[in-house]
């Protein structure tokens, strides 16, 4: 039965869920359990994984445990596609990688995803049905959640006894690509657990960048060997002196670049995607030929996207000469982030991926980017199905403290916009402070599995899970924080430029100072009616950056009276206070190194 601490509202969520009531399984009841958990002895790593976190939880949750067996014997929970699962009737064959099916029949549980069986023909590609079946399971039956990595983060209700109702579950991902970036899944060796990240990742259903780029997409005109080619050949530099760009109505060069793409290809037999995008920034080529493919984009401004998706499309011909089964990633980006006004036949093994620079560091507060968001998906998806939304939405470049809140309004517009339109894969950019970023990195993972998740009632579950009794507080210091940020973001400049994803002095001046009295005041009402050490924990881990906030803005001298603040360190305080948290999960991280760096004014230099 369900815990009376969830009692009729969770029983209610469940069969919303897909859980429909009947013969019930009595899982663990009077303190024991007649079930074993089954999977084959050589089943997948994910199947294996799957049965150890089900064990794991309902030891945690119940406190009893239950064997993992490799023969099948009812009462059972079997995990992954076996002859068991094959006898019953059941079959993921024919679903989309990642997909499973949790079904009771008799007295016995099935979870049976789609899996990868051992390392997969291509990196990147893996396919984890049964953990994510196993993962839904805990969530759905259990009510467990992974509210952030680390031993605080995960939060599993107790049960007396654990009776399953009768489960007829078929689930497959919105989006084939799932990616979350700059969480810090590439968590140091010395760490406690450096494995944490990548665990919370896939008990939230999201794949893992570590092991591969399921679409290989970032900025590549200096791979392949063309750097030294651009050297070697000047005449096949842009007409605009930019060393890093070159003509590409310049058929040798093209062909060069299309001639390395196929090497990489033959050295690299595993890996399924190449990435042909342009290096950063702009500066493509002025020649008469390439500027006779330049239009103008919605704002007026010049738009390079004609000639940027004729080089992609006579790449991947030549491409796919040699290797007709690989597939090439491209950004639509920068000056060429907008969709042709005419349809532009792309070429089967390209795929598009849109990295909308004037919506990175919430441009999406902006009402002119917003009204032009379905219209710029729309555009691109009628070109090709084979289209990635790529976007570093509410991210900000933070080395001092500033909380940044999840962006509620534009969460709610961009997954559920990319499902709307039918696009491909999503790979968004979080939070890299899991201090204050573990609720937006929470609702990202939940929207990119499924998209039309109502956003509000997830942020509060999170608040009220992760903070206990306090969580309204939080709320309100979240709401205060969004509110401002919005504001800030509104009164922004619609063109781009660098600093609007940069938490600098501006920022802070505007955004965080006038409440930081406020912030603090509302973070010790939350700390006083903690009644968890957990609780504690992750108030703490917001609670740091604000230390490291107050000892930035001191430093800075934006503060009166600094020292009758709670967050007040003396500067050998600070110092031993960095030393100790040196790894800890609660700070911004930056491709996996931390940053001690002063607050700055416009856009960070990296000195």
């Amino acid at each position: 039965m369900i815990s009376e601490r969830f009692g009729i509202v969770s029983l209610a969520l469940v069969l919303a869920q897909g859980v429909v009531a009947g013969a019930d399984l009595p899982l663990v009841k009077d303190g024991k359990s007649d079930y074993a958990i089954y999977h084959d002895a050589d089943a997948p790593p994910s199947v294996k994984q799957a049965a150890e976190d089900i064990q794991r939880v309902i030891r945690v949750s119940t406190g009893v445990g239950i064997p993992i067996e490799n023969e099948p014997a009812s009462p059972m929970i079997c995990v992954g596609d076996n002859d068991s699962v094959r006898k019953s009737g059941f079959s993921v064959e024919s679903l989309p990688d990642d997909s499973f099916l949790i079904t009771t029949q008799g007295q016995d549980l099935y979870i049976v995803g789609k899996d990868t069986p051992g390392r997969p023909q291509w990196l990147g590609w893996a396919s984890r049905g049964s953990l994510y079946g196993a993962c839904d399971f805990l969530e759905r039956v259990v009510g467990v959640r992974w509210l952030m990595p680390g031993e605080w983060g995960e939060d599993v209700p107790k049960h007396a006894e654990l009776i399953v109702p009768e489960m007829s579950v078929k689930e497959s991902p919105d989006f084939a690509l799932r990616a979350l970036e700059y969480v810090q899944e590439r968590r140091p060796r010395e760490a406690k657990d450096p494995a944490e990240v990548k665990l919370w990742l896939l008990r939230n259903k999201v794949q893992l960048q570590s092991e591969g780029r399921k679409l290989a997409q970032g900025h590549s005109w200096n791979d392949y060997g063309m750097t030294e080619y651009m050297n070697a050949h000047p005449e096949c530099l842009a007409v605009t002196g930019d060393k890093t760009k070159f003509c590409t109505s310049n058929d040798e060069a093209v062909n060069f670049f299309a001639e390395g793409v196929i090497k990489w290809f033959d050295k690299y037999p595993n890996m399924r995607t190449a990435s042909i995008s342009p290096a950063d920034g702009g500066g493509f080529c002025q020649c008469p030929k390439c500027q006779a493919l330049v239009t103008k984009d919605p704002h007026g401004k010049p738009s390079y996207t004609l000639v940027i998706l004729d080089f992609y499309n006579k790449v991947a011909r030549i491409v796919a000469q040699k290797h007709p089964d690989r597939l090439l990633g491209g950004l639509v980006y920068y000056n060429y982030m907008y969709p042709p006004e005419k349809p532009v036949k792309m070429e089967p093994s390209l795929y598009l991926a849109l990295a909308p620079l004037n919506y990175y560091g919430w441009g999406l507060a902006k009402p002119v980017y917003r009204e032009e968001f379905d219209r710029v998906l729309a555009g691109w998806t009628a070109l090709t199905p084979n289209f990635e939304y790529h976007n570093y939405s509410t991210w900000m470049r933070e080395f001092c403290g500033a909380p940044v809140p999840a962006g509620l309004e534009i969460l709610k517009i961009e997954v559920p916009g990319a499902k709307r339109h039918h696009v491909w894969g999503i790979d968004m950019v979080g939070q890299g402070a899991w201090g204050y970023g573990g609720v937006g990195n929470y609702i990202l993972a939940k929207q990119m599995w499924k998209a039309d998740v109502n956003v509000d009632e997830l942020y509060k579950e999170w608040l009220r899970r992760a903070y206990g009794p306090g969580w309204q507080a939080m709320d309100e210091l979240y709401r205060m924080l969004d509110a401002r940020m919005m504001e800030w973001k509104r009164k922004e400049r619609i063109e781009y430029y660098g600093a609007q994803y940069e938490v600098n002095y501006a920022l802070i001046e505007h955004v965080h100072l006038p409440i930081f009295a406020e912030m603090e005041k509302l973070y010790l009402e939350a700390m006083s009616k903690a009644e968890t050490e957990a609780q504690r924990k992750r108030l703490e881990m917001f609670g740091d950056n604000l230390i490291m906030l107050h000892y930035n803005m001191r430093k800075a001298g934006m503060l009166k009276e600094p020292e009758k603040s709670s967050f007040h360190r003396t500067d050998e305080a600070y110092k031993r206070f960095l030393d100790d948290t040196t790894l800890s999960l609660a700070f911004y991280r930056e491709h996996d190194k931390r940053f001690i760096y002063p607050i700055w004014k416009g856009e960070w230099s990296g000195k």
